[in-house]
């Protein structure tokens, strides 16, 4: 073990130089370091120990300077300027004697001793130095140790010197220096018998006992006590992440209590750390950002599932399924349990259960309602393709195909049979198979029929197979064609809304289809908002709907994620989004998201997406986002209508918030629930009934719709043209003019 204390070369009043930074002194230190083995005991250490010195201890010192400044005089070069030109105190005094024995005039005598005495104002300033009057800079008395321990003494010496030379940063007109023996090739410094003792007691205790009095001011040693900066790219150093402002004391600690959406833990302006959250009606729509991996869809489970516990309806749509096997464990209790649906549409056993929705359904509605119908299954089906106004034709095919379908689920429920109603996978079939379609139409007033017997024949071939690609897309999962083609459905998201529903909803992950599947679900989700209109809003229950890797999901929905951000406040449907990076967001999509948030939280990312969201937050910069560990946010909220500081939040994981409410052995309980009051049934036996048995003995759901038409058709069906062959589209064709009028 090497041993050394520093004090100042020089008279305390001489300055040192501050040191700059950049480079950043502390670089020395943090090579030296580098070289510590701690795992074999070693270490490097130096300590600066302040003690502040009162204003009034400096004034008189200062007192004491000058008086010592004027009893010297006048000096040059550190040198006194005497009374004949020489350089010292006693040429001063013979010259005043020869004088008086040559019967000369004293200077003295005349008043030239007191001129020679004057002192100058740079003199005085000289002699006070850094304690100057017009100072306002902290003094402080200061002791420098440095205790170094390696595994061989050669090693030790070497490495006591290196710490040593870190503050060479600050030589300049004084400087530090050990105390001890240093004059010889033996240079043991403060481990001599007769300093090692003091050395250590002040060492292991923390007395303040230089070997000499030292005052530093806090210009001099500021840079000794920072941090390491940015001009310090040791990779040793621990950083702090940058400067973020404390937590707002007016934060309320989440401790449970209903009304309020967690956040994590956060330290106060106080020091003190707690479970900080915010109140529920500050949160209008959130945006979460940052790389895979960081907690971004731990932070929506926590807020997912205390929102549920405390009564609000939850829609969680999580395009991979994890974030969903992760909650159900936790949703168990009895008092939310029979609140739970989860949408899996990523089974792949016949015999998993799946739920049911049908868009096309009438049952409960009126022809009234056919219009609005359409619009949601066109509108959702369009937006996930991106037809925009590129593909007229196609619109215009699908929208009477679904004109048609819907007036005839709207029939057959009239006659007490809805589960006959027509699906998604009904509309190929009407476009391709003309005997089904001519079967259908007979149901139909002629106005209806109108555009299949004059229009729809005169559209080019390929605008059929446009329409039937996006629903094709659906037909390669079984789960989203069980899910899609039951007559009745089971799964209604304003009824969800209106009764506090936990709405889980995982989607397979791949493939083309859920893309769609995301785009008609969010579409829908957007209309059962709009369709509380004219409802007093103090009756209407809130909804958070979370939306995990919101990057997939905006592609599909095609401007409707921000159409739901800017529209559905009023109805007490709030959106919380989480992306790993928003300049992959549409550009309406992310203009939506930022200027509407009232919820930003910040991972550690990519420098262009750190930097895009430090503009978002004041006083943060990028490379504070940008360099965060793993589960640490930056975040900014509203706090009773206004904006807080950005303050930084460590996350929490739900097994540890929640522990009491995990019950993983309860899941098939819960299961068995959720198939109660979501009539789920096996996808084996709903792909049957919907395209009926490999023998024949059955037939599938469009076939027995139109023997149900045929049979409460008021005329028989009847054939024109003769049938497609191989290659056309359309189904039919027309073989005279006749035939087609």
């Amino acid at each position: 073990m090497a041993r050394a204390e520093l004090v100042l070369a020089r008279a305390d009043h001489r300055r040192l130089r501050a040191a700059s930074l950049d480079p950043d002194p502390l670089q020395l230190m943090a090579a030296a370091c580098a070289h510590v083995d701690s795992a074999r005991g070693e270490s490097a250490e130096l300590i600066v120990d302040l003690v502040p010195v009162s204003g009034r201890r400096v004034a008189r010192w200062r007192r004491r300077l000058m008086r010592r400044a004027q009893r010297r005089g006048p000096s040059a070069y550190g040198e006194q300027i005497g009374a004949s030109g020489s350089g010292s105190r006693g040429g001063a005094w013979g010259a005043s004697v020869w004088e008086a024995l040559n019967g000369q005039t004293s200077r003295a005598s005349s008043g030239g001793r007191a001129a020679a005495r004057t002192v100058r104002q740079t003199d005085l300033a000289d002699g006070v130095g850094k304690f100057l009057p017009g100072s306002d800079t902290q003094v402080f008395a200061v002791q420098v140790l440095v205790r170094v321990s390696a595994a061989r003494p050669a090693d030790a010496q070497a490495r006591l010197h290196q710490v040593m030379a870190v503050l060479d940063a600050w030589s300049g007109e004084n400087w530090w220096r050990p105390v001890g023996p240093r004059r010889t090739g033996w240079r043991p410094y403060s481990s001599v018998w007769w300093r090692r003792r003091s050395f250590d007691r002040r060492y292991e205790s923390g007395e303040f006992a230089p070997s000499r009095r030292q005052w530093v001011t806090s210009r001099e040693i500021a840079a000794l006590l920072k941090p390491a900066t940015v001009h310090c790219p040791a990779a040793n150093v621990v950083r702090t992440g940058g400067v973020v402002p404390p937590a707002p004391t007016k934060l309320p600690e989440w401790k449970g209590q209903p009304g309020v959406v967690p956040l994590g833990r956060v330290v106060g302006a106080d020091g003190r750390s707690r479970l900080a959250a915010v109140p529920q009606a500050d949160v209008l729509f959130g945006a979460s950002f940052g790389k895979s991996g960081f907690g971004k869809s731990e932070l929506a489970l926590l807020q997912a599932l205390t929102l549920a516990y405390s009564g609000f309806g939850i829609w969680f749509l999580d395009p991979h399924g994890a974030a969903v096997a992760r909650a159900l464990p936790y949703l168990t209790h009895p008092a939310v349990a029979d609140r739970v649906w989860v949408i899996d549409l990523s089974a792949k056993d016949p015999n998993a259960p799946v739920a049911s929705w049908n868009p096309l359904s009438m049952e409960g509605r009126d022809a009234s309602q056919i219009q609005d119908v359409i619009g949601a299954v066109v509108g959702g089906l369009a937006s996930a393709q991106g037809w925009g106004d590129r593909a007229p034709r196609a619109r215009a095919i699908l929208s009477h195909a679904v004109q048609v379908l819907t007036h005839l689920a709207l029939h057959v429920c009239e006659r007490g049979r809805p589960d006959l109603q027509p699906t998604l996978f009904s509309i190929p079939r009407l476009l391709t198979d003309e005997e089904w379609r001519m079967g259908v139409l007979e149901l139909l007033p002629p106005r209806l029929r109108r555009f299949w017997h004059t229009t729809f024949p005169r559209y080019a071939g390929e605008a059929v197979p446009v329409v039937t690609q996006t629903l094709e897309q659906l037909e390669t999962s079984d789960s989203l064609r069980a899910f899609l083609g039951q007559p009745r459905s089971s799964y209604d998201v304003r009824r969800a809304m209106d009764e506090s529903k936990i709405v889980l909803l995982r989607c397979s992950g791949t493939g083309g289809g859920d893309q769609v599947i995301s785009s008609l679900l969010l579409f829908d989700l957007f209309l059962a908002g709009l369709s509380r209109e004219g409802i007093d809003p103090a009756e209407l229950a809130t909804m958070f709907a979370f939306a995990d890797e919101l990057r997939a999901i905006d592609g599909a929905s095609r401007g409707y994620v921000a159409a739901i951000l800017e529209q559905l406040r009023k109805y007490e449907t709030r959106l919380m989004g989480m992306t790993q990076m928003a300049m992959r967001l549409s550009e309406e999509t992310r203009l939506a998201l930022m200027q509407n948030q009232s919820l930003l939280s910040a991972a550690a990312a990519d420098s262009d997406e750190a930097n895009y969201i430090a503009r978002r937050m004041p006083g943060i910069d990028g490379p504070t986002i940008e360099g965060q560990p793993k589960w640490r946010y930056v975040m900014s909220t509203m706090l009773h209508g206004e904006r807080t500081t950005p303050f930084r939040v460590h996350g929490v994981p739900i097994h540890q918030v929640l522990a009491d409410y995990h019950h993983p052995e309860r899941v098939p309980g819960l299961q068995t629930t959720i198939d109660t009051t979501l009539g789920r049934r096996p996808v084996g036996e709903i792909l049957t009934a919907l395209d009926g048995a490999d023998d024949g003995s059955t037939c599938g759901l469009d076939d027995e719709l139109l023997a149900f038409v045929q049979q409460h058709s008021p005329t028989p069906p009847r054939r024109t043209g003769r049938p497609a062959q191989s290659g056309e589209t359309g189904g039919w064709t027309a073989t005279g003019k006749s035939e087609v009028a």
